[in-house]
C-alpha cells in the first residue's frame, strides 16, 4: 500500500516522465519520413519561425512564451517534427498535464504550410492521445478558433466535441474560440483506488 502511495505522489507531482522529455524517434507518416523528438531551448529560433510561416507572418506566442513553457518540464511537453534530409521544423505540438483533474490539454500545434493537409497534424494529436493514455489521463481538450472550420473537423474526425464557446478568447483580434474535449479510456483508475 505504501509504494501505491509513493508511486501516485511521484506521479502526481511529476506526470511528465524523464522517458518522454528524453527521446527520438524516426516516424513515418503517408510515406514520408521524419524524426520526431522533445523540443529543447535551443529550438526556440525554429520555433518562431514555424509559427510565423504556420500563421502567415503573425507572431501570437512571443518567444518568451515559448521559453517559459519549455523551462516547466514538470508539467509541459513540447514536442517537435523535423525533417531528417534538411533539419527544418515541420510540426509543434505543446501540452500541458494536469494530474489534479486527470486532463492532458494541448497548448499549441503548428504544421508548416506545405506539410498542412498531409497528415502530420493528426499524428501529433494522436500522439498526445496516446500519451495521455498511457499515462491514465481520461480526458484531453484544447482551444480552436470559431472561424477555423479545417481544424475543428479534424479535431472531430479523432473524437473531440465542442464543450462551450469562449467569446473574445484570442486577445489579438478578440476572436472567439470553441473549446473541444474528448473523454480517454476508462474514468476510473483502478490501480490508484487503494
Amino acid at each position: 500500500m505504501w509504494k501505491k502511495f509513493n508511486q501516485l505522489v511521484h506521479w502526481w507531482d511529476k506526470p511528465v516522465s524523464e522517458e518522454m522529455r528524453e527521446f527520438r524517434q524516426k516516424i513515418v507518416i503517408k510515406d514520408f519520413e521524419f524524426d520526431l523528438m522533445p523540443a529543447k531551448h535551443s529550438d526556440l529560433e525554429d520555433i518562431m519561425a514555424l509559427e510565423k510561416a504556420a500563421y502567415n507572418d503573425t507572431v501570437l506566442w512571443p518567444m518568451s512564451a515559448f521559453a517559459e513553457e519549455l523551462r516547466r518540464t514538470r508539467d509541459r511537453l513540447y514536442v517537435i517534427v523535423r525533417q531528417p534530409e534538411t533539419g527544418s521544423m515541420v510540426a509543434l505540438i505543446g501540452a500541458a498535464f494536469r494530474p489534479g483533474i486527470h486532463e492532458v490539454h494541448i497548448t499549441n500545434i503548428m504544421v508548416t504550410p506545405h506539410w498542412q493537409s498531409r497528415g502530420v497534424g493528426t499524428f501529433l494529436v494522436m500522439y498526445m492521445m496516446t500519451i495521455a493514455q498511457q499515462i491514465n489521463f481520461h480526458r484531453i481538450s484544447l482551444e480552436v478558433r470559431v472561424s477555423n472550420k479545417r481544424a475543428q473537423q479534424l479535431y472531430e474526425r479523432l473524437g473531440f466535441q465542442i464543450v462551450r464557446r469562449k467569446a473574445h478568447y484570442y486577445g489579438e483580434d478578440g476572436g472567439d474560440a470553441f473549446d473541444m474535449a474528448q473523454i480517454l479510456g476508462n474514468q476510473i483508475d483502478n490501480e490508484l483506488l487503494i
